[in-house]
């Protein structure tokens, strides 16, 4: 076996040797292939610390760091050994159970002792009741070094002070604020004595032995202490005194045994070395301190953020190594396949010399062993070299790309190390490049010489995969393993046991595996397509086109496995490309979908300058303002299934929304919003009422009630010119028999119940139109819950020049009942001669029966026709209706109906995700709803704008500065017009929170150019290595084509026509392809930080230029290799090349 090792060796060296263009061709081969493998989890690790830092960074110190609080119990011993003694085991704890378990994860921790609270006596100022009295606690702090306080006066308590007798004052040092605060100087000497738990207590000498200021108050140490330092305010004056741990033990507590005391750790995270890999191990850590502490601590207390802040960062790691495992899974696929290729034209190359050694009587074995040897001369050192080589580069591309996202900070200090995973990674990628070579080398061995030149003679049009049918096999598992991750619905599973995310490796081998299915194809079919071409070229095409095909057709395997490689280059390349500027848009979109527009701000409905919730119109007014229109949003109920199913309600000016809302013609099925807008604005008219006289003061009515209590009242809904709702009281209907009721018109509006409004009344605008009665059981009530009737007769305007009869009620006709559709047949309406007296022998008579909401009472008009409603799929299911059903939708305090017009699984602002939701003309809802509500509607609550300096397609170094500050002005100027604000909603700043990670975005900058690098060296390599071994080969070819009168050109047509073919096939297809794989992917990807699918759904976007680069280089590539090819071909002496094939 030994000697077989050697000459293995002694063969590698010399064809290293003699051939070393070829090996240096495999040495590259091998070297990318480990390198690139290696870099994938360098790269990896670079952007998991550098985002963990980044994270870290951007948060709060509340967030990062620990505190632990223990405080002092009843239970403890009252002597000040027995105090000593349980502050030692609070200590002890402290360091055993949290200091010693996160040390290596802390960069500091801090320790502060306080006792409850002393009053100050003894100097002037100080003799007030205890209420004004100044007040303090005894603090110590450790850490309270010269790096953070300076001593501007006086000196720190020495240590002799802290083991004094009782009758010496205790040394303390307060902040320069405190001193001033208690007027007095360094030296002065004070009273202090508990401010409770005590009778009468002894008082405590205190002198003020310093003065100290704090170096930074805004350092992260002072976080959870800002409450220990002076401070005055209208109750209290507050001065914490500072000393020495041992000063508060023997000197204070020795003084009050039974004095509470407050004992809180602080531990401060090493944000700056902290790594990725840390984050499980810190995790466990933290939950057993957090229970340590919980069930071992007496009378504590603990916050710890930590672990919620880690837990994102991992859910949001998984995400974002979602991509970066699809690239790794593509290129170490693609580098296999080029490896083989690269291996199969070096084998063919040398088939002769294989075929000779098995003819002289070497067996596969020692051929293959032969091929090991030289795979292991060039793996060795490729396994060396290629992890560190892949650490450079990464480096490179970490600081280029960082540095241009403005995510330099980020990634300094980060090590780029090769860690052991990419040692482990680079060396299988070393092994498998090793393995694919051997097995083609022991492929070939199985030929002797005379095989070995029958298959030149005639070479063989179909891989042994193809000729046994072996791919239709492997495209059955292929498709079988798609549909099985497409079920799964995206490349994160969650366990059966929890509901942590995980990466499903297997739906992350999908695109490599399609890209597999997409080769064995291209190699089912590129023999038929060569010659089908041959053939219908025949008659027509020149000669060396004619001669070009026929060789093609003739030998198929090589051409159609080069055309593959740039198939899968040129897919992986579109894959990437894609991939990163949907993920970006995606980013984009979801923070415009949120804001629904450029500027959306949340207020109450009301506003103490404008009545009626309409505001839109005096925000246009502003410059800075393109458009803007009302919205109202609430939550409601679908009743229709008998059920109540919560849905949100979304009513928006139908004239104007397309002009405001952003939106995406594919989220509705190729709808535009003015589309929807104008489904919603087709519905049938609203109810228009009865118009009064422009003079009108008040109203009129003949009434009889039946069956009613002594408060019940008669209230008319009023609409104005402008649309702005209002009730005003028309009398009390306690009285028996008939009586006529009259009042003025007093408008009342709504803020959850009515409120008389002087402003409302001085705003409204004339004419006004009745809309509804309504009989309450009390004033100002909702309705009366017992049954009862009321006959009414002559219905009369008041007016300055007297009254104007609207309706006799002699007959019901032209009235309707305001229905509940949630209770239909509660109330009725007719024409009635049964009321008593003889003064109205014919009325119209209302009745209702117990159990309605909203609006009880009686409108002019017919019953209104249902409003035209969007809504989305999972609205229809829960109310088990169809497209141009009729559906009953209940608010808090009444129901209306809607009428189906269109279905919608997306509108702005509105998550499907969430709640099914319904989208309505807001003039049409609000019409309806004062209707139906018990009290008039408060008016819209949002106010959407469409900003000047805004723009939805943001260019990547677009300052948002000048449209976020145009957002806040446009927020004052909603207050200046009486609008209270609740929540802004800025489209600008929200996209720039999400846009604006220059750790994401660099990320992926580095990724396509390592997917860049990839596809432009296996490709150029692979594509130069079969020209050169192609021409090599035929050289005979062309001399005998020289010889039978082909021309140069022909010639050159001959030799480019190969190259040529390969790249406009393997472009073409690799496009297609990847928009095609991209295409089916993308549902996989569409997954938000939480593990839940974003909203709105990713739409697949190409980033054309990016490509176009990739594209450049392979015209470059093709145009070396073109002019490479002129060059050998020119080269080629007729006479030699036929001699020597003469000899051969």
């Amino acid at each position: 076996m030994m000697p077989m090792i050697r000459f293995a060796y002694v063969m590698a060296v010399r064809r290293a040797v003699t051939g070393w263009r070829l090996e240096a061709v495999l040495f590259g081969g091998i070297l990318l292939a480990v390198a690139l493998m290696a870099s994938g989890v360098i790269f990896s690790d670079l952007l998991s610390n550098a985002s963990l830092r980044y994270a870290l960074q951007e948060a709060t110190p509340k967030e990062t760091n620990i505190s632990m609080r223990s405080f002092s119990s009843q239970d403890e011993p009252s002597t000040t050994s027995g105090r000593r003694a349980a502050y030692q085991d609070r200590l002890n704890f402290a360091q055993e159970n949290v200091s010693s378990v996160l040390s290596p994860y802390m960069k500091e921790e801090a320790l502060v002792l306080d006792t409850a609270t002393f009053y100050f006596e003894g100097q002037p100022g100080m003799d007030v009741d205890n209420d004004s009295r100044p007040r303090g606690s005894v603090v110590y702090m450790s850490s309270f070094g010269t790096d953070r306080v300076t001593l501007t006066e006086g000196s720190w308590p020495s240590a002799e002070n802290a083991a004094a007798s009782e009758d010496t004052p205790v040394e303390v040092v307060v902040d320069g604020l405190g001193l001033g605060l208690l007027g007095m100087a360094v030296g002065d000497v004070v009273s202090i004595f508990p401010a409770a738990s005590y009778t009468d207590p002894p008082r405590l000498p205190v002198r003020i032995s310093g003065v100290f200021e704090r170096v930074d108050p805004d350092d992260e140490f002072w976080y959870g202490v800002y409450s220990d330092f002076s401070l005055k305010n209208d109750r209290w004056t507050i001065v914490p005194m500072f000393t020495s741990e041992e000063a508060v033990i023997n000197r204070v507590i020795g003084r009050y045994p039974t004095l509470y005391t407050d004992v809180t750790w602080f531990y401060y995270l090493d944000r700056e070395n902290l790594r990725a890999n840390d984050v499980r191990d810190l995790q466990t850590l933290l939950l057993r301190v957090e229970n340590d502490i919980t069930f071992e601590l007496k009378n504590s207390s603990s916050s710890i953020r930590l672990d919620m802040l880690l837990s994102d960062f991992d859910e949001q790691l998984i995400l974002a190594r979602v991509p970066l495992f699809l690239v790794v899974f593509l290129i170490t696929g693609i580098l296999l396949y080029y490896l083989a290729l690269v291996a199969g034209l070096i084998i063919r190359s040398r088939s002769s010399e294989i075929a000779m050694l098995k003819s002289r009587g070497a067996t596969t074995t020692q051929i293959g062993i032969l091929g090991l040897g030289e795979g292991l001369l060039l793996g060795i050192p490729a396994v060396i070299i290629g992890p560190f080589l892949a650490m450079l580069v990464v480096k490179v591309l970490g600081n280029v790309f960082f540095g241009l996202g403005g995510g330099a900070d980020e990634i300094s200090g980060v090590p780029v190390v090769v860690s052991q995973g990419a040692m482990i990674l680079g060396l299988i990628g070393g092994g498998l490049a090793v393995l694919v070579f051997t097995l083609a080398t022991v492929a070939a061995a199985r030929h002797g010489i005379i095989e070995a030149r029958q298959s030149g003679a005639r070479p063989p049009t179909a891989s042994f995969l193809h000729r046994y049918y072996l791919d239709v096999v492997a495209l059955g598992l292929i498709l079988l393993i798609w549909f099985q991750a497409r079920s799964r619905g995206a490349f994160l599973i969650k366990s059966p046991d929890s509901t942590e995310l995980k990466l499903d490796f297997v739906g992350l081998l999908i695109p490599a595996l399609l890209l597999l299915a997409v080769g064995l194809v291209v190699m089912r079919v590129f023999p038929w397509f060569t010659l089908l071409l041959s053939r219908l070229a025949g008659p027509v095409a020149p000669s060396w086109l004619v001669h070009s095909l026929r060789h093609v057709a003739r030998d198929p395997m090589v051409p159609g496995i080069l055309i593959v490689l740039l198939t899968m280059s040129t897919a992986l390349g579109v894959i990437g490309s894609a991939f990163s500027s949907t993920l970006e848009r995606s980013q984009k979109e979801r923070a415009l979908y949120s804001a629904g527009a450029d500027l959306r701000v949340r207020h109450i409905g009301v506003s103490s300058v404008k009545p009626g919730g309409r505001l839109a119109e005096n925000v246009a007014e502003n410059p800075a303002v393109l458009s803007a229109t009302d919205v109202f949003r609430s939550n409601g109920q679908i009743t229709s299934t008998g059920f109540s199913d919560p849905t949100v309600i979304l009513a928006v000016d139908s004239a104007k929304i397309a002009d405001v809302a952003w939106f995406r013609d594919d989220l509705a099925d190729g709808n535009s919003m003015s589309d929807l807008a104008e489904l919603l604005g087709d519905g049938p008219e609203a109810p228009k009422g009865l118009e009064l006289p422009d003079d009108v003061i008040g109203l009129a009515v003949w009434v009889q009630p039946t069956g009613l209590d002594g408060g019940a009242n008669l209230w008319a809904r009023l609409r104005d010119a402008n649309g702005v709702y209002f009730d005003s009281w028309v009398g009390t209907l306690g009285n028996q028999g008939w009586n006529k009721i009259q009042s003025d018109i007093s408008p009342v509006i709504s803020a959850g119940r009515r409120q008389a409004s002087d402003t409302l009344r001085s705003t409204l605008v004339r004419p006004f139109t009745l809309q509804a009665f309504q009989i309450t059981n009390r004033l100002g009530g909702f309705g009366s819950d017992s049954l009862g009737a009321i006959f009414l007769r002559e219905l009369e305007a008041v007016t300055i020049n007297g009254p104007v009869l609207l309706t006799d009620f002699e007959m019901s006709d032209g009235w309707t009942v305001v229905e509940d559709f949630s209770r239909p047949g509660l109330y009725a309406l007719e024409t009635s001669g049964s009321a008593g007296g003889e003064q109205f022998p014919i009325s119209t008579r209302f009745s209702w029966a117990s159990g309605g909401v909203g609006l009880r009472g009686l409108r002019p008009g017919p019953t209104e026709p249902p409003i035209a409603a969007l809504v989305n799929t999972e609205f229809l299911e829960l109310a088990d209706a169809a497209l141009g059903d009729d559906v009953i939708l209940g608010l808090s305090t009444y129901a209306i109906r809607i009428n189906v017009v269109g279905v919608v699984d997306y509108f702005p602002t509105l998550d499907p995700g969430d709640k099914p939701f319904v989208v309505l003309d807001l003039d049409s809802f609000e019409a309806v709803a004062n209707q139906h509500s018990p009290v008039p509607a408060a008016g819209t609550n949002e106010i959407w704008v469409n900003l000047e300096s805004f723009s939805a397609d943001l260019p990547d170094d677009f300052d948002h500065t000048g449209a976020i500050g145009d957002a806040d002005k446009i927020t004052e100027f909603m207050r200046e017009l009486g609008v209270n604000v609740r929540d802004v909603y800025d489209a600008e700043a929200m996209v720039a929170s999400r846009v604006d990670q220059p750790l994401v975005n660099a990320g992926w900058g580095a990724l396509l150019v390592l997917l860049f690098l990839a596809v432009a060296l296996a490709t150029g390599s692979g594509v130069m290595l079969f020209s050169f071994l192609d021409t090599k080969e035929r050289q005979t070819e062309f001399a005998l084509l020289r010889t039978l009168g082909s021309s140069g050109g022909q010639m050159r047509g001959i030799v480019w026509f190969n190259l040529f073919l390969i790249v406009i096939c393997g472009v073409a297809l690799g496009t297609w392809v990847g928009q095609l794989i991209g295409a089916n992917l993308l549902p996989l990807m569409e997954l938000a930080e939480e593990g839940e699918r974003v909203t709105p759904p990713m739409a697949l976007t190409t980033n054309w230029l990016s490509l176009l680069v990739s594209y450049s280089v392979l015209a470059g590539v093709t145009l070396v290799t073109v002019i490479w090819l002129a060059w050998l071909s020119a080269k080629i002496q007729v006479q030699q090349v036929l001699r020597m094939g003469d000899a051969g």
